[in-house]
C-alpha cells in the first residue's frame, strides 16, 4: 500500500510559524510532524510514502534524505488538496490500494490501522477515516462529513453552525475498483465547494479533496467509514501546535513504565523525581532537581542546581536547564535551548530558544528566540476572558491557549518587556527594552520605546547646604 501525504499550501493561518518551514515540518514534541505521520502510516501497513507540496520543500527533503521509504515531490503552487493529490499521482502513479493523509495533521497509528482494516474488509472504491465527534468554538473553519445510519459518508459540507460534528482525518482508495469509476478519475471534479449552507460561503479558488469525495459519493454511493479513537489534531493555527505538543508530551511520558538511562547518563541522589525518567546519552540530572512527573530527555542535556519541572515534559538534545528555573508540566523544550536562573516557562520552545534569567513566559517560541531578562507575559485578562486572535483578517477565539504569547523564529527582546495576553510577534523582530506589547507585531520590524526625559538642576543645595 502506498501513502500520499498532501503538504501543499503555504499554511498562512499558521503565521508566523510558516515563514521558514512547510507545515509538515513543524516540530511536535521535538520531532517533525511528517516523521510522525510517516511512522504512523508505515506501522499501519504502508510500504512507501509520497509527500507532495510546494512551500519550503527543501526542509522535507533534508528530513527524509536517505530514507528509501519516502519520496518528496515539489509541485507547482496548487489551488488545493485535490490538485496536490493530482500532482502526486502524476509524479508517482498508484497501481494498488493507497491511503491519503494531510501534512498538517497529527495522527495515531491505531486510527490509520483501523482505516486500513476497514478498507480491506469492503469492496468499495474508497473508505474514509473520520474523527471523533468534535465540539469546537471555531466550527466555521471545518469541512464536516454527513453520514447515514450505517456511518457511511454521504456528503461533505462546510461552515457548520453545529456544535458536534465529524471531520475526515484521511481516506483510502483502490486504483482499480471492481465496480464503478476509480477515485482518481473524480479528481478533476473538485471545483467550487458544493456543501456550504445558508449563511455560509464556499472557499474561493480552492479545490478540496473533500469536494472530490462529495461527487464520488453522489455517483458511486456512500463511502464506508470508520471513526478514529486515537490522537488526532488538525494543525491549522498556532495554538494547534501547542495542542499537538501537549497531547504528544502527555502520551509519550505516560508510556514510560521504568527509568531508562542511556550510556553516560546519570541521576544525582539528591534529585526528587515522582515519575519515570528517560535520559539520552551523556545527559544528567544534577543536585536538588525536582521533577513532579515523567520526562523524556535527549542526549548531552544537563538539568541541574535546583531546577524544577512541575509535571511531564519532553526535553531535547544539548539543553541546559539550571539554577532554580521552573518549567510547567506538559512543556516541550527544543534542542539546544537554555532555561536558566529563575526563568519560568510554560509551553513550547523550538530549537535554540534562550531564557536566561528572571522572566515568566507562557507560549510558543520559535527557533533561536532570545528573551531578555525580566520579561513577562500576561495570561489572565481583567475580564477573565480568552483573547481573540486575527487569522487572515478574521477574528476568532481559540479554545486552547488563547492567552499564550506567540513569537516567531529569530526574534528577540530587550529587558523588561511585557506581553499582553494573546499577542503574536512575527519572525525577525526585535522588541526593545521596556516595551509593553499590546498588539500583534508583523515580521521584520524593530519596536522601540520612545521615552521622554525631564532634566532639572539637582545638588547639595536641595538638602540645605
Amino acid at each position: 500500500m502506498k501513502a500520499y501525504i498532501l503538504a501543499g499550501g503555504k499554511g498562512s493561518r499558521l503565521w508566523p510559524y510558516n515563514e521558514y518551514r512547510n507545515k509538515a515540518s513543524l516540530p511536535i514534541a521535538n520531532r517533525p510532524l511528517a516523521v510522525r505521520t510517516v511512522e504512523a502510516v508505515c506501522a499501519a501497513g504502508a510500504d512507501s510514502v509520497v509527500i507532495a507540496g510546494s512551500h519550503h520543500m527543501a526542509g522535507l527533503q533534508q528530513i527524509f534524505f536517505g530514507d528509501p521509504r519516502v519520496t518528496v515531490i515539489e509541485t507547482r503552487d496548487t489551488s488545493g488538496s485535490a490538485e496536490t493529490l493530482e500532482a502526486a499521482l502524476a509524479a508517482v502513479p498508484c497501481t494498488d490500494d493507497a491511503i491519503v493523509l494531510f501534512g498538517d495533521c497529527l495522527y495515531s497509528a491505531s486510527d490509520l490501522d483501523a482505516l486500513v482494516r476497514t478498507h480491506r474488509s469492503t469492496a468499495a472504491g474508497a473508505t474514509a477515516l473520520l474523527s471523533q465527534v468534535r465540539e469546537d468554538d471555531a466550527s466555521g473553519d471545518w469541512i464536516f462529513a454527513h453520514t447515514d445510519d450505517s456511518g457511511a459518508v454521504t456528503s461533505f459540507a462546510g461552515h457548520t453552525d453545529e456544535r458536534t460534528y465529524q471531520v475526515m482525518e484521511a481516506f483510502a482508495f483502490r486504483a482499480a475498483p471492481a465496480n464503478g469509476q476509480p477515485f482518481a478519475a473524480y479528481l478533476p471534479t473538485a471545483g467550487v465547494f458544493p456543501g456550504s449552507e445558508i449563511g455560509g460561503m464556499p472557499p474561493r479558488n480552492e479545490r478540496h479533496v473533500e469536494s472530490t469525495l462529495h461527487h464520488y459519493a453522489a455517483r458511486e454511493g456512500a463511502i464506508p467509514a470508520c471513526v478514529g479513537t486515537g490522537t488526532f489534531v488538525d494543525i491549522d493555527k498556532p495554538w494547534h501546535i501547542m495542542e499537538a505538543c501537549y497531547t504528544t508530551v502527555w502520551a509519550e511520558t505516560a508510556a514510560l513504565t521504568a527509568n531508562k538511562l542511556a550510556d553516560g547518563a546519570s541521576i544525582d541522589p539528591s534529585a526528587q523525581i515522582k515519575g519515570f525518567v528517560q535520559l539520552g546519552k551523556n545527559s544528567r540530572i544534577g543536585r536538588n532537581v525536582i521533577i513532579n512527573g515523567s520526562v523524556i530527555v535527549g542526549d548531552n542535556t544537563v538539568i541541574d542546581n535546583g531546577a524544577i519541572i512541575d509535571g511531564d515534559a519532553v526535553i531535547g538534545d544539548r539543553v541546559q536547564i539550571r539554577n532554580y528555573c521552573y518549567i510547567e508540566g506538559g512543556s516541550t523544550i527544543g534542542h539546544g535551548c537554555k532555561v536558566l536562573h529563575a526563568a519560568e516557562f510554560d509551553g513550547v520552545l523550538f530549537d535554540g530558544a534562550y531564557l536566561y534569567h528572571y522572566m515568566e513566559i507562557h507560549g510558543l517560541l520559535g527557533v533561536n528566540v532570545d528573551i531578555g531578562a525580566s520579561c513577562v507575559c500576561g495570561t489572565l485578562r481583567f475580564d477573565n476572558k480568552a483573547s481573540r486572535h486575527t487569522i487572515n483578517g478574521r477574528k476568532e477565539t481559540p479554545r486552547f491557549c488563547a492567552n499564550a504569547t506567540y513569537i516567531g523564529d529569530h526574534s528577540r527582546t530587550g529587558v523588561n518587556c511585557t506581553f499582553y495576553p494573546g499577542v503574536t510577534i512575527g519572525c525577525n523582530v526585535a522588541v526593545g527594552p521596556g516595551v509593553v506589547v499590546t498588539e500583534d507585531i508583523p515580521s521584520n520590524e524593530v519596536v522601540l520605546l520612545k521615552q521622554e526625559l525631564i532634566h532639572k538642576p539637582w545638588g547639595p543645595e536641595k538638602y540645605g547646604w
